[in-house]
């Protein structure tokens, strides 16, 4: 029995080695990897968004990508699980493209709210350009759609 338990525990311990990731020959550079998990993430977004539009854009988004970096689908396999063992630099690849993330989301609110000023703007322009004769019956037709303030004894 201790024989069997011993043997047991020397099993396990050797199958905890270290073993070592060995590194690809085509192994994608980490900002390359950060480009390609970009182009994937806004794939997937516009999928939930509008997955009608995509497939009439695009037909098949992952043989899009991978023309597109130049890369096969297996170096991408290769490179993302050696990324995976070492998990330092596959942490460096996420903090940039959330950065790159951020940065592009930054972005686009910022000229969501410039189109809506301009869109504000023009409607106040238009509004003070209304001729006077036409805002005076305005003015006057709300007036009397309003209900009266107080009921008037009479």
């Amino acid at each position: 029995m201790k024989t069997a338990f011993l043997l047991v525990i020397i099993v396990f311990l050797m199958s905890c080695e270290n073993l070592e990731m060995k590194k690809p020959s085509n192994l994608i550079s980490e900002n390359q990897m950060v480009e390609i998990l970009y182009d994937v993430v806004l794939i997937n977004s516009a999928k939930n968004v509008n997955k009608q539009l995509l497939e009439k854009n695009i037909k098949n988004p992952e043989a899009y990508i991978y023309k597109k970096h130049n890369i096969d689908s297996l170096q991408f396999a290769q490179s993302n699980t050696y990324y995976t063992f070492k998990s330092d630099a596959y942490k460096s690849i996420y903090e940039k493209l959330e950065l790159k993330l951020t940065a592009q989301k930054t972005e686009y609110e910022a000229l969501l709210e410039e189109k809506k000023r301009t869109k504000d703007s023009i409607r106040t322009s238009k509004q003070r350009k209304m001729d006077p004769l036409n805002r005076e019956r305005q003015i006057e037709f709300e007036s009397k759609m309003r209900p009266p303030l107080k009921k008037l004894d009479t």
